[in-house]
């Protein structure tokens, strides 16, 4: 509600000194505001829109779409770095594609509770008893199991994962649940390769630094 009010205040302060700008230098100055606010809402959404327009300047280059999985030859998967420095990948969840991002120090793959009725999953049926540690402190989850998780040629199935409560996750994380299946995960520059060898096989992280 602060921020209503807030909005509310500006808007007001916003319309008396429009109304001061016209009466006092007439409607050439009101004709160059309304051109300046345009320009600032457009920067506004590209900014808002920037991982979008980030993948339509690559395609216009010929680059490789970043945080996107490119298909290579057997179970590896290449993963580009994005420009916040994070990994994201186009997976495929029960089926249906949900984009998610690379998170190492998530102990399992974290759904959030807006898009777990994409993936079959009944959100009313949902127990949030599970305890979880996070960023923000303490707080519970709901454990859930996926029956497959797909990246491009890699396929892990049944991979325990958990839903987090509405409003508190954007993007789906894709943790140790996940990755410790694949036969290595490995960081060279700004990329991520996810290798999938023999069922069972655990994870081997690649000792290179990941630069930020």
């Amino acid at each position: 509600m602060r921020l209503v009010y807030l909005g509310v205040f500006a808007i007001g302060l916003f319309a008396a000194g429009l109304g001061r700008i016209i009466l006092s230098n007439g409607w050439r100055t009101f004709h160059y505001g309304v051109i300046w606010c345009a320009v600032f809402f457009t920067l506004l959404g590209i900014y808002d829109n920037r991982d979008e327009v980030h993948r339509m300047v690559a395609m216009v280059r010929g680059d490789a779409l970043p945080s996107v999985a490119l298909s290579n030859s057997g179970a590896e998967e290449e993963l580009m770095r994005a420009w916040d420095g994070h990994y994201r990948a186009d997976a495929v969840v029960n089926g249906t594609e949900i984009r998610m991002m690379v998170d190492t120090g998530a102990s399992m793959v974290v759904l959030p509770y807006e898009q777990v009725a994409r993936i079959g999953i009944d959100p009313t049926a949902l127990d949030f008893s599970m305890p979880v540690m996070t960023a923000n402190g303490r707080s519970t989850v709901a454990p859930i199991k996926l029956g497959e998780v797909r990246i491009g040629n890699i396929v892990v199935r049944d991979v325990p994962a958990a839903v987090a409560h509405p409003g508190r996750l954007q993007t789906g994380l894709l943790g140790m649940t996940f990755l410790d299946r694949l036969s290595e995960t490995s960081f060279q520059g700004s990329r991520l390769f996810l290798r999938q060898g023999m069922i069972g096989t655990p994870a081997r992280f690649a000792e290179v630094p990941l630069s930020r």
